[in-house]
């Protein structure tokens, strides 16, 4: 199982304590008697600041066109690789046209 923490000085603590009720949860409450190892990947410093409230923060920006959503695609990809930034335009677009 991994896991990705912006850094153990920010979510450190929340991630310990979710892999204590990971680890001990499933072994007390039900059918699993060897807990599921879990890997923790730490990123890039320069990244702490992006959220997912950031990023929704971002898309609902600009989300009436196809020249705003060509905007979003470039505000998003100085935060995600681009291929993932257009997706995530797109798809923002399409759920606010609903």
């Amino acid at each position: 199982f991994f896991r990705g923490i912006r850094s153990w000085e920010k979510d450190g603590r929340d991630e310990r304590a979710l892999q204590i009720l990971n680890t001990w949860g499933p072994i007390l409450l039900g059918p699993l008697y060897i807990p599921i190892p879990t890997i923790y990947i730490e990123g890039d410093p320069k990244y702490n600041h992006v959220s997912s409230t950031l990023i929704r923060q971002i898309c609902s920006e600009s989300s009436t066109g196809k020249s705003q959503q060509e905007e979003q695609v470039n505000s998003l990809s100085e935060l995600v690789p681009k291929n993932v930034a257009a997706k995530v335009a797109k798809l923002y677009y399409q759920q606010r046209k609903q």
